[in-house]
C-alpha cells in the first residue's frame, strides 16, 4: 500500500512539473532557462572539449544505425542501465570539457542550484556553490564533492536552504509554481532557469555567466554552441518524417510536444513533431487521438524513476491493442531512448543525442 500511494505521488508531482511557466527572476535579469540532471565522470580526459564531442557524434550519425522494434518490449540495454541503480553523468561533454580548476565566485554571494543541470553550468563556469540537490540517478560534478545537499529537486529542503543564507537560488522554470511561494515565504533571493531548448541552456549560461564575473568563460562556452549550429543547421533538408515523443512515467506516460527539451531535439534534428503547444511542454493525450496523427516514428523516453517508467511503457504497448494499428509499430519504427540524453532539460551532451536521433529518423 506504501508502494502505491509512493508511486501516487510521483505522478501527481511529475504531472505539475510539467504545466507551463514564464521564466522569472527576483533581484536578477529576466532569463529565459532551465533544468535536468548531470554529473561528472571522474574517469573521463580533462583535455576532450565539447568541440571534440562534437566531431565525434557527428561522425557517430553517419555510421550508426538504428534497430526499431514493434515497442512491445522496451531496450535491453535501456532496461539494464535503469535497474543497475547506478547514478549516470548527465552530461558526458559537460564532465569533459575545459573547465577553469579554482572554484570561485564573487565576494558575498552564497549560491545554491537545486537542480544537477545548473550544477553542470555553474561547475563548467568555475563557480562555487554553497547548497546543491540531492540526486538518486545522476551524479553530480565532483567540484562539488562535500557541499550540503538540499533535497531533491522537485521538492527541496526549505529549512535547509533558509539555513545556508543564500543570496541567490537557481532552480528550474518548470518547478516555478510549487517553489516561487516557497522562496518568497524565505525571503531568499531566487532565479529560475529555463532549460527546456538547447538555445534556453545557453541563454542561461551567459546570464549565470555575466551575473557572476564569469563572462569570458560563458561566451566561450557559447561560441561552442554557434560553431555546432551553424553546421547542423542545414545537415536535413529532405522530407520531414512525423515523429510522435512519449515521456514514461511511473504508471502514466506524457506527449512531449516541441516545447519540451525531448519534442525540441525531435525539430532540431529535422523532424516534425506531432503534436506542438503554444505554452504547455507536455499534454495528457489518449491513444487513438496519437492514432490519428499517424506518425511515421514513435520515440520513447522516461523521467522519474526510470525503471519503473520502462516498465509501465512495455506493458502499455503490449497490453493495450490500439498500438497495434500505428504505422510506426507495424513497420518497427518504435524507438526507445537513453533517458539521460532525452530527459526534462537540456544538457552540453544535445550533439550526441541529435546523432542518436538521425539513424532512427532516416534510417531505411
Amino acid at each position: 500500500m506504501k508502494k502505491k500511494l509512493f508511486l501516487l505521488t510521483l505522478v501527481v508531482l511529475a504531472i505539475a512539473l510539467f504545466a507551463g511557466c514564464a521564466s522569472s527572476s527576483k533581484n536578477a535579469p529576466e532569463s529565459e532557462t532551465e533544468e535536468t540532471t548531470e554529473a561528472e565522470d571522474d574517469k573521463a580526459s580533462e583535455d576532450e572539449t565539447l568541440d571534440g564531442e562534437t566531431e565525434s557524434t557527428e561522425a557517430e550519425a553517419e555510421e550508426t544505425t538504428a534497430s526499431g522494434s514493434s515497442g512491445e518490449e522496451v531496450d535491453s540495454d535501456i532496461m539494464a542501465k535503469a535497474e543497475s541503480g547506478e547514478k549516470q553523468a548527465n552530461s558526458q561533454a559537460a564532465a569533459n570539457a575545459d573547465k577553469p580548476a579554482e572554484t570561485t565566485a564573487p565576494e558575498g554571494t552564497r549560491i545554491i542550484a537545486t537542480s544537477a543541470s545548473i550544477c553542470d553550468i555553474t561547475d563548467r563556469l568555475g563557480l562555487s556553490l554553497v547548497g546543491v540537490p540531492e540526486t538518486t540517478v545522476t551524479a553530480i560534478a565532483s567540484r562539488y564533492n562535500g557541499v550540503t545537499t538540499v533535497g531533491s529537486p522537485m521538492s527541496p529542503d526549505v529549512e535547509i536552504i533558509k539555513s545556508l543564507n543564500p543570496t541567490d537560488v537557481l532552480s528550474p522554470d518548470t518547478l516555478e509554481t510549487d517553489l516561487k511561494v516557497q522562496y518568497e515565504n524565505m525571503g531568499v533571493n531566487y532565479t529560475f532557469l529555463n532549460l527546456r531548448s538547447v538555445k534556453g541552456l545557453y541563454d542561461s549560461v551567459q546570464l549565470i555567466g555575466d551575473k557572476y564575473g564569469k563572462s569570458e568563460e560563458a561566451a566561450a562556452i557559447v561560441a561552442e554552441y554557434n560553431e555546432f549550429m551553424s553546421s547542423y543547421s542545414s545537415k536535413h533538408t529532405g522530407e520531414a518524417p512525423k515523429v510522435l515523443v512519449l515521456m514514461g512515467l511511473p504508471g502514466s506516460y506524457l506527449v512531449a510536444t516541441g516545447n519540451s527539451y525531448a519534442g525540441s531535439l525531435v525539430e532540431l534534428a529535422g523532424g516534425v513533431n506531432v503534436f506542438s503547444d503554444e505554452e504547455k511542454d507536455f499534454l495528457t493525450i489518449g491513444p487513438e487521438e496519437m492514432l490519428a496523427r499517424d506518425p511515421d516514428v514513435i520515440i520513447r523516453t522516461a523521467h522519474g524513476l526510470p525503471k519503473e517508467a520502462l516498465e509501465m511503457s512495455e506493458k502499455e504497448f503490449s497490453e493495450n491493442d490500439i498500438w497495434k494499428h500505428f504505422r510506426a509499430v507495424s513497420e518497427g519504427k518504435v524507438y526507445d531512448v537513453d533517458y539521460m540524453l532525452f530527459g526534462m532539460s537540456a544538457t552540453f551532451d544535445y550533439p550526441q543525442a541529435l546523432a542518436a536521433l538521425e539513424p532512427m529518423l532516416y534510417g531505411d
